[in-house]
Parts: structure tokens; sequence; C-alpha cells
């Protein structure tokens, strides 16, 4: 499908669609000459996303934000001068968000010498405070840092190997002081027979409920996909589950691990790379902790894709939809970015529904993806120019007015749109019409604003009001 550009998605809501009823960003470029390892993509408020990124040139670990307009902000470099970042195109930095707060791990260059560190900011990712060491390991070392927070108690789980790099396994530290100080890490993966395969990234999540760690594991070269489960906070992993037995035989490491959600209070869904009969796979498994046993395993790819290159599925969850991103072969070009959704109430992640979001010549691969208030949230890495690229997806049909919490008006005549705005504080005016395509945008300060339609087509706008949190939208007919 055709890519137009549009501008703050967050008033939009999804709906189970056909591939083409959804609308496609122009690719933004997050940062230029900085790197483009391993981009990770969360929301720090309403309209704007947060990237982390690190750049194997500099061995520095990267933030920018969206400036919520029309672009980012200038990439501000987490670790301090004289550390050291691990750079890998398959693993590195994660960050979470929670409230104003938004926290970053990374691990620092060095074989067989790094450590796992964390930064923090407390405000929105503004400026970040001081780097935190988040292991106490005397001896082996820390490896694929992954974190998750809930009421700013900090889990981060890493791979510990022994010093040589022998036994691998995946433990936990947790932060009770908001990321301040770190207790001594918990041994997580040990209850599973085999170890942790030694290279593939992890996923932690955390509810109210359950901590859990997902990862790939090793036992006599099966590398199948499992999950440790902490009922206590993650003092103790007393619990496991599976989410892959296809048997995955292999003798090296894959160096592709899974992504995981919690879609219910006692559910998760998971997706993860594997090979069937020497072919690669995707696979979404969601998984009933309660009755202890998987719901739904479905197949994801694209019949575009050439299913050669199928890998790094990430996933995404929030109000009853799930999204998931993945590489692969498309259009006969290189590598390509794909995305496909489903409504939780009824998983279908049907193939002819997917779409590939990149089609473009080169490679472009390692996405990730989150979701809010209706807009799919998207980063990849881009190898053609070394930089990490940031898109939207949105439906077009699932336009509505939205009951409006900001004290204002819209209204229109044959020609004209009037915006009556009785806050003393500035706002945002941005005109889309139906297809997402960007009409009209600026920062209104009067009480009236009339915006004329002379040189509109005729059709279906969207007029969106927006101060802070507050929005007001509505549809237009001309």
């Amino acid at each position: 499908m055709k890519k137009r550009s549009f501008l703050l998605l967050t008033l939009i809501s999804v709906l189970q669609l056909n591939a083409q009823d959804f609308a496609v960003t122009e690719s933004l470029k997050v940062a230029g000459g900085v790197g483009n390892h391993h981009p990770q993509v969360e929301l720090i408020e309403p309209g704007r996303v947060g990237v982390t990124w690190t750049s194997s040139g500099t061995k520095n670990v990267y933030f920018a934000k969206h400036n919520g307009v029309d672009g980012f902000a200038d990439p501000v470099q987490l670790n301090p001068e004289g550390l050291d970042v691990q750079s890998y195109d398959w693993s590195g930095p994660d960050f979470a968000v929670e409230g104003d707060n938004v926290y970053v791990v990374f691990r620092s260059n060095g074989h067989e010498t790094g450590h796992i560190y964390m930064v923090k900011s407390t405000d929105k990712g503004e400026t970040f405070g001081d780097t935190v060491r988040v292991d106490a390991l005397d001896e082996g070392y820390g490896q694929f840092p992954d974190l998750a927070v809930l009421n700013d108690t900090v889990y981060v789980t890493f791979m510990n190997h022994d010093d040589g790099g022998a036994n691998p396994s995946y433990e936990v530290a947790r932060s009770v002081d908001g990321g301040l100080t770190f207790e001594e890490e918990v041994l997580a993966a040990s209850i599973i027979p085999g170890e942790s395969c030694d290279c593939c990234q992890p996923e932690i999540i955390v509810n109210d409920e359950y901590v859990m760690v997902f990862f790939r594991n090793n036992d006599d070269n099966i590398r199948d996909i499992k999950a440790v489960t902490s009922i206590d906070r993650a003092v103790s992993f007393t619990e496991w589950i599976s989410l892959d037995d296809h048997n995955w035989y292999v003798e090296a490491c894959p160096a592709t691990g899974p992504d995981a959600r919690f879609i219910e209070d006692d559910k998760v869904v998971a997706t993860y790379k594997t090979e069937v009969g020497d072919e690669p796979k995707v696979f979404l498994n969601v998984y009933d902790l309660e009755a202890d046993e998987s719901t739904d395993l479905v197949e994801i790819y694209s019949p575009m894709g050439t299913g050669d290159a199928l890998n790094y599925p990430q996933v995404c969850y929030n109000d009853e939809v799930i999204g998931v991103v993945w590489e692969d072969g498309g259009d006969g070009t290189s590598r390509d970015v794909f995305f496909n959704q489903s409504a939780t109430t009824s998983i279908d992640f049907n193939p002819d529904n997917a779409m590939n979001l990149t089609a473009l010549a080169g490679v472009q691969a390692k996405p990730d993806i989150t979701l809010i208030n209706g807009v799919f949230h998207v980063v990849y890495a881009d190898a053609t120019d070394f930089s990490v690229y940031y898109l939207q997806i949105a439906t077009l049909n699932a336009i509505d007015d939205m009951e409006a919490n900001i004290d204002a008006k819209i209204s229109a005549t044959l020609n004209q749109v009037i915006i009556t705005y009785g806050e003393e504080n500035t706002a945002q005016l941005v005109v889309t019409d139906i297809n997402g395509r960007l009409i009209q945008q600026q920062i209104i300060t009067d009480s009236k604003t009339i915006l004329t339609m002379d040189k509109w087509e005729s059709g279906v706008y969207v007029v969106t009001l927006i101060s802070g949190d507050q929005r007001m939208v509505k549809k237009i007919v001309r």
C-alpha cells in the first residue's frame, strides 16, 4: 500500500480490520550518524515516543524523544564518558516508562568483564540521573539486560556467566527504591533442565501477581522458549512453563530471543523465532497461567515475504489488541519489516492482512513496536545509512468524534472551520484528511481561530485540538 504522512495519531481507536484499512506514515529518521543497533521504542507521553539504541562505532547508548510535532530531539548519550557500552545488532539496551519516570538498562563493553548499569529520568526523558550498577557479581559477568517496572520497583534480568563463559543462566536483580540501589541478584532460570542459551536476549514482564522471565533455553542443543515465574516479587522463582516445544536443534546460539506481554492478569502472549524441518518460523503463543496451558498457538508470516529470513519478532498489547512486527525477505530486495495485528477476543493473525512496512531495497531489520490509544509505534534499524527509523500505523475507518476533555468548541460553515478555545494556555491544532495526510498544523493562542477550506478537496477531515494530555477531536465534511 502507498505510505502517507500523518501526525499525532493517538486519537484513533483500533478495530479488527484488513490491511487496506490501515494508514502508515512515512518513515522518519530518529538520528543519523550515531549507530543503529537494537532500537527500542516506548511511549513517553501522549503523542511522544522515546527510542534507545547503541552505536558499535562510538560504544555509546543513546536516547531520543519525539518533539510531538515533526521529528526527534537530538539524541542524548546515556553512558558516562569512559564507560563504553556493548553494542550488538540483535541485543542491547532496554527501557521502561512509568509515569514521569524513564528507566534504561545497558551492559558495559568487554567480553568477559562487562557489568549491567541503569540510568533513570524523572522528567519524561528530558534529563537523566547518575549511572547505577545493577549487578553485584564478584565472579563471572553479566549479559543481555532487560527490565520491567511496577510501582517504581525495578526488576532487571540478565544472564550470568561463570568466569570463562560457562554455565549461563538468567538472574533477576530488584530495586525497591526506584533504582537508587539494587538487591543481590536471584538465580531464576536454573529450575529448568539444561542451561540458558548463551547469546539470546530475554524478556522480563511484571504485574500485580507475577514476575516472569522469558528466554531461550539450551537443553543439549534443543533451543526452545521457556519462562520462569515468581509469585513473591522476584524473591524466588519456583515455577516454569514451556512456550515453545518445536525441538529446534542447533549447535550454535541463534542470537534471537522471545518477546512477551501480559494481556490479562493470568494470561500472557509471547512471540519467538524457531525452525521446523529446517525452515524458519515465527510463532505467537497465548498462555493461560491459571489453567497452565496454551490457548492459542499461531504461526506469524506474510505471503509477501520470502520466508527465508523470518526472525526477530516483537509483540505489543493494549486495549484488547495485539500487534507483532518481524523481519523477513520482502519484494526480492533484501530484508524488510512486516506487521500484523489481532483482537484478543478472537486471535486471528490472517497472513493476508500482514503488511510490509518498509518495502525498500537494502536491509531494514531489528524492529520494535508499542501500542497506545489505537496507534502502533514502530522503530527499526536501516543498514543502508546505519540509522534508526520510526513510523506509525493506525486505522482509517475507526476515526470518530471523541468526547472532549478540553474547554473548546470546533464547528464548521460552508468554507470555514471555527475553533473557540477558552483556556489561557496555548494549544496545538492539527488537521488531517481521512487518509491521515497532514493538511495543516499550528499553535493557537487566541480564543477564536478560523481556518478557511477554500483549497481543501471535498472529503472528510479530522480536526484535533491538543493541550497537554487534553484533546478534542472532530470530523469535518467538506
